[in-house]
């Protein structure tokens, strides 16, 4: 089966349908939630998904330390059947998924379980709270440039905050905590525009002014506002203050705009090798 006509027959399934790709047998698990989680529309309702750490099987007693995903169907987004808070250990009912075949392309289902009932919330379990203990330890990187890093589990990037021309900006790298080689690239791309900031401040500034020098005139409020507004006040009047890089070591970088579209941040996106490719308002 081809992943388009694979994803097709998925979305068509209603509820009943759905609810059989699960086995009959229903069992108890104890989840340690965390975050994340989302829906997917069906035929005439939401397949709905949270994610745990890990889990134990009450039966066996047994510790899974793969990540896995809790689902249950969902008929109005507005009032789910069930809220799970972040870093709580849940006592559930549940059917497993069944094995599947996917196409390429698609991802293997793994640990997937639906939820017949939540029996108990805060459960203590201490296999799973020595995984959270962990879980909630602070994971920073230390850097002789960048300084230090620490990482937003929600934003899944490192964020800091170093000099900058005599100030101060924020950095994100937007990078799996996992992911060595996506960390090394977004360290090296910003670190190459932190050792030559006068030449990097001034190449966004001008940038900005070349590509948005016209639009700024258009959002200024008078004809005598709009005749101040030149390439070379454009760029005087914005400065920066955050620079976001990816694993591949593209950025965009924020600056504030000193009013001159009401408060809208400047975004400049490019990177350390193609330079710089564009410029927008965003916000």
């Amino acid at each position: 089966m081809e992943l388009l006509e694979y994803m097709r027959k998925r979305n068509k399934m209603t509820i009943s349908e759905w609810e059989d790709t699960f086995e009959k047998e229903e069992r108890e698990i104890i989840i340690l939630r965390h975050e994340g989680g989302g829906g997917s529309l069906r035929n005439g309702f939401w397949d709905w998904e949270a994610y745990f750490l890990a889990y134990v099987d009450c039966k066996t007693g047994e510790l899974h330390k793969e990540e896995g995903r809790i689902a249950f169907p969902v008929t109005d987004t507005e009032n789910l059947p069930y809220q799970f808070e972040d870093e709580t250990i849940y006592r559930l009912k549940v059917r497993e998924k069944l094995p599947e075949e996917v196409p390429n392309g698609a991802l293997p289902i793994k640990n997937l379980f639906l939820v017949v009932e939540v029996l108990e919330k805060n459960v203590a379990c201490p296999e799973l709270e020595e995984i959270l203990t962990e879980y909630r330890k602070p994971i920073i990187l230390q850097d002789d440039v960048l300084g230090e890093l620490t990482y937003d589990k929600q934003l899944k990037s490192f964020e800091g905050n170093l000099s900058w021309l005599g100030g101060r900006i924020h950095i994100s790298l937007y990078v799996d905590r996992d992911n060595k080689s996506g960390i090394t690239k977004a360290k090296k791309a910003i670190k190459t525009m932190v050792l030559e900031q006068e030449k990097w401040d001034m190449d966004l500034r001008s940038f900005a002014a070349k590509k948005l020098t016209k639009l700024a005139c258009e959002w200024a409020e008078s004809d005598e506002e709009a005749a101040l507004i030149t390439e070379e006040s454009f760029a005087k009047r914005i400065s920066l203050s955050l620079i976001w890089v990816t694993s591949g070591g593209s950025f965009t970088a924020y600056l504030d705009d000193d009013d001159l579209f009401f408060g809208h941040s400047i975004a400049v996106n490019g990177s350390p090798k193609k330079g710089l490719l564009s410029a927008d308002i965003e916000g």
